[in-house]
């Protein structure tokens, strides 16, 4: 009998007898074969749990086991840079380790309740709002974390206990609480029994924050690579990286920009302030309508103060007195005029901008809407800002000039930080001067929006006004921002020249209240302290406004009420001097101390004033437990607070030390406030 053998579906004929010998030798081939791979399998195994951090907790999933680890970057941001760090980190993870799956997270909108415990490992890049206080996108975290804490001091619970951490924190060396957020998130991480891996990073936005970053960055490659995420990676010019002669990756100028967007031109626009989301916050303005707007300053004054008010009737907008309000102004026309020309764009054209697949641009507010060039530029892109050193390695990119692309490149390099911190930020040359001096950098508009121009953010303000009062318009006392800059350069404030410009029931604006623990006592009979020079005035003719309706309403008596105000001159820039003087007749405020800096031979500002009236102010917040507030330019705040602590000691007759014991308790008893910039 002759078969056909059963190999490759060959059609060769053997004796059966061979076939069955045939079959026998390659089957146990197999199997020989299979076991040795089997062995290697479990020897590998075994080895690799010694060092390998690829191998997953033993209770980590199948999806886990075989993505390998994942680190989660959280920020919390208000004008942006946190977000824009958290990115370059997970970026930057992505590219060195291969194995590793690194995602930004907003701290506003991760599910930290039910996700943080069961990280491996979490960068947090948290940046500080005003007087020390969470940004608006990480306060319900911050709050969340401080109730775990106050449980775990109860029942001893650790909740975080398996978790690593590493904290980047940003901030300003001229406010008092220089990075308090990102040092608070620090401390209740350790306190929760989360394990940090690298030393707390903290970024000076007054110097040069990009530096301290790189500086941080380059500190967190040793420690993951001492966790061992560079044990299977080896950098050899993949992923826009090469290796240095320590090994260490360096990032590449890409030969050209990628584009990260897809811009299709489209016949019309959209409605630029329409969002999908029912909640109005700073991704999701409302537009509304400016109802009046007039000078505070007397014609006598060079100087000039605005006061605008927002009619918020026809939205779903509120606010509490003491709250502050987020306006998206645009761009002066003159300078959008001058971009557009530069960059060669026409401004009348109308596009869509939509992140390509793969991209890891953060959702943007003008991302899928169909608008003009112009208005895209007007108010979604930072024009006047300096450039950051990303922005400029990505105009390197679009610089057909050898010698333009190497200046550029150099000002972005780490050799080139002090040329960079000179020439960029102590000149304060904004990205359009940079813009200007290379011709021959030529931007696509989905580069230049994705990658060059940062985003215009939102400017805040002091609400002016009492909900008691005025409970359908929000109020804003603001001073024109102009002038000259280092350069020469005639700067223009986005927003104080915005509302300087804008007409009354025509211009509309797109806004959001962002909530503030700038509260008045509870208790209308408590007596209360306001300093406030200039605009800093601003909230407090929000109190005094309530205080009046309070006062209409009945019932209780209204405490003291105490002014310390200060401005130039009293014929040229007492803002709401009509109404400040009707208060103090009405007593709806008991005292008014005004300092009138340059009326007299000798300047005398606000803190000259509480020195004078040292016993009284001391009577109030020692003995009658007095609330004081402080708002206004943060060097005022230093000032006075140096005189708050001279006064508990002279008039207290404690020492030093005491003293700051009294300040510090009257901050946690919140009787001590500062809204301060």
């Amino acid at each position: 009998m002759f078969g056909t053998a059963a190999s490759g579906g060959s059609s060769s004929m053997e004796p059966t007898g061979v076939v069955h010998v045939n079959l026998m030798f390659y089957v146990s081939a197999l199997v020989v074969l299979t076991s040795l791979g089997a062995l290697y399998v479990k020897y590998a195994a075994s080895k690799s749990k010694e060092y390998d951090l690829y191998a997953p907790r033993q209770n980590g999933t199948q999806e886990q086991q075989a993505e390998g680890p994942k680190v989660s970057v959280l920020f919390g941001t208000q004008t942006g840079t946190a977000e824009r760090f958290a990115n370059q980190i997970s970026e930057e993870i992505n590219e060195r380790y291969p194995k590793v799956k690194a995602a930004a997270y907003d701290i506003e909108t991760y599910d930290h309740e039910n996700k943080l415990e069961a990280e491996e490992l979490a960068l947090f890049c948290v940046a500080t709002y005003g007087d020390g206080e969470p940004t608006d996108s990480a306060l319900n975290f911050t709050t969340w974390m401080g109730d775990l804490v106050s449980k775990g001091e109860e029942d001893g619970s650790m909740p975080l206990k398996g978790l690593k951490y590493g904290v980047f924190a940003l901030g300003n060396k001229q406010y008092e609480h220089y990075c308090a957020c990102g040092k608070l998130v620090d401390r209740r991480l350790k306190a929760l029994g989360a394990t940090q891996v690298i030393e707390r990073g903290e970024g000076d936005d007054d110097a040069n924050i990009e530096d301290d970053f790189a500086a941080w960055k380059e500190k967190l490659w040793v420690e993951l690579d001492n966790l061992g995420y560079a044990a299977a990676t080896k950098m050899n010019g993949a992923n826009g990286h090469h290796a240095n002669g320590n090994g260490v990756a360096v990032k590449k100028t890409p030969s050209k920009a990628p584009e990260e967007f897809s811009v299709e031109k489209v016949a019309g626009t959209a409605s630029l302030w329409r969002f999908d989301k029912a909640e109005i916050g700073p991704n999701s303005p409302v537009e509304v309508p400016v109802s009046e707007r007039r000078e505070l300053h007397t014609s006598e004054s060079d100087r000039s103060c605005i006061h605008a008010e927002l009619d918020i009737s026809g939205t779903n907008l509120s606010y509490e007195t003491g709250d502050h309000v987020g306006i998206f102004a645009s761009n002066p026309p003159e300078l959008v005029s001058e971009a557009l020309k530069r960059l060669d764009y026409d401004g009348k054209s109308f596009v869509k901008l939509t992140a390509k697949p793969g991209s890891k641009l953060s959702k943007l507010m003008f991302e899928g809407k169909a608008m003009s060039i112009r208005d895209l530029v007007s108010y979604f892109l930072d024009l006047q800002s300096p450039p950051r050193k990303e922005s400029l390695l990505a105009l390197a990119a679009c610089a057909s000039d050898p010698k333009e692309k190497a200046r550029l490149e150099h000002l972005a390099s780490k050799e080139g930080r002090d040329e960079y911190r000179s020439y960029i930020l102590d000149d304060l040359r904004s990205l359009l001067e940079v813009l200007q001096a290379f011709p021959s950098a030529k931007p696509s508009l989905g580069v230049f929006a994705a990658r060059i121009a940062p985003k215009l953010q939102p400017r805040f303000y002091s609400i002016s006004s009492s909900p008691l009062k005025h409970p359908k318009s929000i109020h804003i006392s603001c001073a024109l921002v102009e002038g000259d800059s280092p350069t020469g350069r005639y700067h223009k404030g986005v927003a104080s020249t915005w509302l300087s410009r804008c007409k009354p029931n025509s211009s509309k604006i797109a806004v959001f209240v962002r909530k503030s623990n700038f509260k008045l006592p509870q208790k209308a009979e408590a007596p209360i302290i306001m300093i406030g020079p200039g605009t800093g005035f601003a909230p407090f003719r929000g109190f005094l406004q309530e205080r009046e309706a309070q006062a209409s309403m009945g019932g209780a008596g209204l405490g003291e009420a105490h002014l310390y105000f200060g401005c130039r001159s009293r014929t040229k820039d007492f803002i709401y001097e009509d109404e400040i003087m009707g208060w103090k007749e009405s007593d709806v405020l008991s005292m008014l101390n005004c300092a009138f800096s340059r009326d007299q031979a000798k300047k005398v500002y606000v803190q000259d004033l509480i020195k004078q009236r040292a016993q009284e102010f001391y009577r109030l917040i020692g003995e009658e437990k007095a609330s004081l507030y402080i708002c206004g330019d943060k060097n005022m705040a230093k000032d006075v607070n140096l005189v708050l602590h001279s006064i508990i000691q002279q008039q207290g007759g404690k020492t030093s030390s005491e003293a700051e014991g009294m300040i510090k308790d009257m901050q946690t008893e919140g009787r001590y406030m500062r809204d301060v910039w």
